[in-house]
């Protein structure tokens, strides 16, 4: 298990077989309402997957709230930004 802020990536496929990969995310709704998490530091993406998912107990979506805040706010970059975010 990792941070999804971290660095990773996949080995190239030379089996001449068809590979699948699952991967499964969870979040703390406390920490994305806090925008606590690693700080992005290699990253230049853009927008968020937070729409699609779903609390395991009922299926229903995170609230929109959230993850709007991150549609609209830039990732916190350097670590000092994160410090400052966490301590608000």
């Amino acid at each position: 298990m990792f941070s999804a802020a971290q660095m990773h990536s996949s080995v190239p496929n030379n089996s001449g077989k068809t590979r699948f990969s699952i991967d499964f995310r969870t979040v703390n709704v406390d920490d994305v309402e806090a925008r606590r998490g690693a700080p992005n530091v290699d990253s230049a993406c853009t927008g968020t997957t937070m729409g699609d998912y779903l609390r395991g107990a009922d299926l229903t979506h995170l609230p929109e709230k959230y993850f709007e805040m991150y549609e609209t706010q830039p990732p916190i970059a350097r670590p000092e930004e994160f410090e400052a975010a966490t301590k608000a």
